[in-house]
């Protein structure tokens, strides 16, 4: 089912991060900004699952936010925006380079952002993957130290099962920008994250012209160039299990490109 959408400003509730710029100024203000996650605490999928239950080890990568480590390979080289990280909280995981899930490839960039549902020693957390990369195995998967402490604590055998599920959010999609060229209106690449299932087509439209798909990048990351964003443009997401959402989007160059805009929905 196609929604056409008024899009409101995308205000993060968690402050100043030393990765962000603070405050955006494109869009139309209101409600529908960050709030929350699901940090600390184990939560079970309100939503569809889709392809195999996997079985594998389960390892402290460690993936985090601040990369202490390693780059997440969704992110943008700012890393996760604030905004974002307060809407997934501290579950999150990196998938195998092998995974392919219903066509979509992980080392493609096409499961950014997907929810996968970890089980282990009775407990289960759903964790958002915000990267992948070579492992130990194709079903062998990092773990956030919080997701870690909640599945495998006392556990030598760091054995679990996991499977992609529809994410529990009640939080609209949020477009999130590259602004490396910022300045440039005749490109752009944009995030769609916190979509409740994978993305598997983005088209852009300027005016009443025709749409245009955008190029899938390896980070999730939707690129196009070569057409004047500047006046502002709508874009057309289409999911995995085939709905579509529509949204009308401010000019490039008008907001803050971390902070992004927001969708007023989500996908069913």
């Amino acid at each position: 089912m196609t929604r056409w959408l008024s899009l409101l400003l995308f205000l993060t509730a968690c402050g100043s991060d030393d990765d962000m710029a603070s405050g955006g100024t494109g869009g139309t203000s209101g409600t529908g900004g960050a709030s929350g996650g699901s940090s600390g605490t184990a939560t079970m999928t309100d939503g569809p699952a889709f392809g195999d239950t996997h079985s594998g080890n389960f390892w402290l990568g460690p993936v985090d936010y601040t990369e202490t480590q390693y780059h997440n390979a969704c992110a943008p080289s700012v890393k996760y925006p604030a905004g974002i990280r307060a809407l997934y909280g501290t579950y999150i995981m990196g998938l195998a380079n092998e995974v392919v899930v219903q066509g979509l490839k992980a080392s493609a960039g096409q499961l950014c952002d997907a929810c996968v549902e970890l089980d282990a020693n009775g407990a289960t957390v759903i964790a958002h993957a915000v990267t992948y990369g070579q492992e130990t195995g194709p079903n062998d998967i990092d773990v956030s130290p919080e997701a870690y402490a909640s599945l495998m604590e006392g556990d030598a055998s760091h054995s679990g099962t996991w499977q992609l599920v529809a994410c529990p959010t009640t939080e609209p999609i949020q477009y999130t920008f590259d602004g490396r060229e910022w300045s440039n209106v005749y490109f752009f690449r944009v995030w769609p994250r916190n979509a409740r299932l994978p993305v598997t087509k983005l088209e852009y439209q300027l005016g009443a012209g025709s749409w245009s798909a955008a190029e899938l990048q390896s980070d999730g990351a939707w690129q196009a160039s070569g057409s004047d964003f500047s006046g502002g443009f709508s874009v057309r997401l289409t999911a995995l299990d085939g709905q579509t959402l529509e949204d009308r989007l401010p000019g490039l160059n008008t907001f803050d490109p971390d902070v992004g805009i927001s969708s007023s929905a989500n996908f069913e």
